[in-house]
Formats: structure tokens, sequence, C-alpha cells
């Protein structure tokens, strides 16, 4: 009985497991709204980097003031360890926005962003989602650089160019610079209809599991009943005998 026991308590653990991983597989989607840029090897003096995207005529995304279409919002610790937020404020004529190398600033030059979410070596850039998600970026520029940027928004370095993926299904956007160097990743993730089959098929099996161990767990009851009930009449026939 207690290996039945045991048996049980493994299957009603499995049996979580899949349900908990099911529903995981089946909630986790892409984050399409956000460009997550991390950066190694930077210049010093970087405080944050800004996407360059090629300059073309009638970008249907452009800026039309050329002002900043973010707000550049820069996290850390104070000494205390507190979580900080700062909003760095750029001079209008300062060199991010002069930049010209038939690559532009994101920032000064397209109104596309709402936020720069600046942490120590990454960034994430959140976008306007109600103009466009991060895969109309890759599909509608087809190349990116990065800037490495001051606090005064000085152009520190410049990255090599880099081709973007075309992608039509919601992805996670990732650049990824080391120094001079950059590449870019689509990754779409969990397919969620994919995450649902799997939850629903490893559900079934599960539950025919138990089915069956149940039913086993049940037959191995009704033998034992029987055997204690034959050695209990086997007793007392001895007793009557005697």
């Amino acid at each position: 009985m207690k290996k039945h026991i045991k048996t049980m308590v493994a299957v009603i653990f499995t049996v979580m497991t899949c349900l908990f991983g099911g529903m995981n597989a089946f909630a986790w989607v892409a984050a399409d709204g956000i460009i997550a840029v991390r950066y190694t090897d930077a210049p010093e003096g970087t405080v944050f980097v800004d996407i360059l995207l090629p300059k073309t005529e009638d970008d249907k995304y452009a800026s039309a003031d050329g002002k900043p279409s973010a707000a550049i919002i820069l996290h850390g610790e104070d000494e205390n360890g507190e979580r900080t937020e700062e909003t760095l404020t750029l001079p209008e004529d300062c060199e991010l926005v002069k930049y010209d190398d038939g690559y532009t600033s994101c920032l000064f030059g397209r109104d596309i962003a709402t936020e720069y979410r600046v942490n120590s070596f990454r960034m994430d850039i959140v976008l306007d989602e109600q103009k466009l998600i991060n895969t109309d970026v890759s599909n509608y520029y087809g190349s990116l650089k990065l800037a490495y940027c001051d606090e005064k928004g000085n152009v520190l370095a410049v990255t090599e160019p880099v081709e973007t993926e075309h992608n039509d299904k919601p992805a996670n956007f990732y650049v990824n610079a080391n120094g001079t160097s950059l590449e870019c990743k689509l990754d779409n993730g969990i397919d969620v209809g994919k995450g649902l089959t799997a939850f629903v098929f490893g559900t079934v099996i599960v539950v025919c599991i138990i089915a069956v161990l149940g039913g086993a767990v049940i037959a191995a009851i009704v033998v034992v009943v029987v055997i204690l009930i034959l050695r209990h009449n086997k007793k007392k026939n001895q007793q009557y005998r005697q």
C-alpha cells in the first residue's frame, strides 16, 4: 500500500507540473512593444545609446519637429541600495540631433518611441504601440546602427550597420552590441497555439495515467481485503476445529 501511495503522490506532482508548465507556455508571448538593447565594451562616458535608422525620403515615421520623441529615464540605485529614476534632458542642438551619415537618430528623427529605459549596459526602447510594433521597425528600415552617447547627447562612437530580419509574427527584438560590432535578433518565443496543444495533450495523457493507476490501486485494495477475509476465516476454522 505504501508503494501505491508513493506512486500516487508522484503522479499528482507530475500533474501539477504539467498543468502549471502548460499554463506558462500558454501565457508567455513576445514583447513586441519593446526593442531590447544590450551593450558591452562601451566607450568611457557612455550614459545611453540610440539606434540609428536609414535616412529615407518620405519616411512615414519621421518626426515633424525634430524634438526627442521619448523620455530618457535613467534607472539606478542610491548609496542605500534604493532604486532611483532620473529623467535625462538633452540640448536641442546636441550632436545626436545633427548626426547624419546616411543613418539618423531614432530618438530625434523618428516619432515611434515613448520611453528609453536605461539601466547599466542595457536599455529598453518602449514603442508607441498605437503606431507600430518592433517588427514594423525591422521590416520598414531593413538595417540599423547603434550610437553610444554621453549625458549631453554627444556621439562617442557608432557601430557598424547590421541588416534586420523581416518578420510578420510578434517577436522579441534584441539589439546586441559589443564595442563597434552589432547583431540583431528577432525571437518569436513560444507559439501560443502549440503551447495550448501541448498543454491539452499532456493533460489527457496524465488523466489516462491516473485512471490506470487508480484502477490498479483499487484492484490492489480489493486483493488485500480478500486476503484478509480469507485469513480471518481460516483462523476461525482452526479455532473451531480445536
